[in-house]
């Protein structure tokens, strides 16, 4: 089988930090199958600033840009940007180069979700076999995350794209765990669903690369940190206002939070739109919080290694999260052995099935910071309890290779 995986905001090695592609295409291809990943040419997550201007093989993965403008934040050129993928993709089925080997099924994931209506077109043409994968619910995220009005015309060109989605896919998949129920909801109970999480990824082994300046740098500052007595929270990942992150500032700053000064150092690792007003508050509060900024990826690891805890930043938001999450930082932080603070209600997540952590929906500072000195009290011996057994859960249930043979069995049978 041959797959056509387009992905607007694809990575993999020396493209960009989500290598859910990546990862699946190498376990199609130790199958006995193949997948083509079509990528835009332009978008915020890639590694270099010049984008992709041309095809490339990672790995024996064939990566196929689609001409796409740049852009910088959320306004008009994103969505420009997100058009002129969706155009380029429809361009695909009036003129394939013949180079292109023909897919048996054409996989539509959403980052966003209109590439849906051009990946009808080409299975149509190719007789292929469509699949929708959810990765953000659209438009639920747009309207609980930045509290979008549902009758805003780009929440119903949502909607509209989501209803034809689910209407003529073959499969549905998901990384969430209870898409299925979100199916059932809007009236589509009877479409076949497969659950195919983010995976792993490669089994941390001993790292014989040097790591970077700026992570040795880090590792030293938390490491004086533990050697001060301090538990250390790791947030690794982005820096935007779904992730919690001025929650959890604010329940280690200010005089309530006194008690926790001696005792909890937070580590934030990433960027993000938040990054200068979180800077800004913790200096302001001459609080334990280390804003590393970006490192390199193959460093992340080592740096949760280095820690105590990580920190799952989300705001909780039941009516979206209740069918499921998917963070990358979750396999980065279980794989390591790290417990995770997840500050949400159980959702089918590897966290609470594993019993690897704490998982807690969390409102208010005050509530973080009585969820801090939970997290802060626990033994020692209890940590790495909860560490063994979300890296033995994560090795077991989210391997790539397990992911990918139950992907193309749920395609076989569609």
């Amino acid at each position: 089988m041959h797959v056509w995986y387009i992905n607007h905001y694809a990575g993999g090695p020396g493209i960009g930090p989500a290598y859910r592609p990546y990862h699946l295409a190498r376990a199609w291809q130790k199958l006995g199958h193949s997948a083509t990943v079509f990528v835009a040419s332009f978008h915020h997550h890639l590694y270099g600033e010049a984008g992709l201007d041309r095809e490339m093989f990672v790995d024996g993965v064939r990566y196929v840009p689609i001409a796409t403008p740049r852009y910088q934040g959320n306004g008009v050129a994103r969505l420009a940007n997100m058009a002129a993928f969706t155009r380029g993709l429809s361009k695909l089925a009036s003129g394939v180069p013949s180079d292109l080997q023909k897919p048996d099924a054409i996989v539509a994931s959403s980052p966003h979700i209109f590439p849906i209506y051009p990946a009808r077109k080409l299975a149509k043409k190719f007789s292929a076999k469509l699949v929708f994968e959810i990765r953000d619910i659209w438009p639920l995220s747009i309207t609980e995350i930045t509290g979008a009005n549902r009758l805003h015309p780009f929440v119903q060109l949502c909607a509209a794209a989501e209803r034809y989605a689910y209407k003529h896919a073959d499969l549905v998949s998901s990384v969430l765990p209870r898409a299925d129920r979100y199916l059932a909801s809007a009236g589509f109970q009877k479409k076949p669903f497969v659950w195919v999480p983010n995976g792993a990824g490669e089994v941390p082994v001993e790292r014989k690369a040097p790591l970077s300046s700026e992570a040795a740098a880090l590792i030293a500052k938390i490491n004086r940190e533990k050697a001060a007595g301090r538990v250390v929270l790791l947030h690794a990942g982005s820096m935007g206002p779904p992730n919690g992150l001025l929650t959890l500032v604010e329940a280690v700053t200010g005089p309530e939070a006194s008690n926790l000064a001696g005792k909890l150092a937070i580590v934030l690792v990433g960027a993000g739109p938040l990054e200068t007003e979180l800077r800004q508050r913790a200096v302001a509060a001459s609080a334990p919080i280390i804003i590393a900024g970006r490192v390199p990826k193959d460093d992340v690891g080592s740096i949760v290694a280095a820690s105590d805890f990580g920190y799952a930043g989300l705001n909780n938001i039941e009516a979206l999260y209740q069918y499921g999450i998917s963070l990358n930082k979750l396999a980065d932080y279980l794989l390591e052995g790290v417990p995770v603070f997840l500050p949400i209600g159980p959702c089918g997540d590897p966290v609470s099935e594993a019993r690897a952590g704490l998982v807690k929906p969390v409102n208010t500072p005050s509530e973080m910071r009585a969820a801090l000195n939970e997290l802060v009290d626990l033994p020692v011996g209890e940590r790495k309890a909860m560490g063994e057994r979300g890296r033995a859960y994560m090795l077991k249930e989210y391997d790539y290779l397990e992911i990918a043979r139950r992907y193309a069995e749920a395609i076989a049978k569609a």
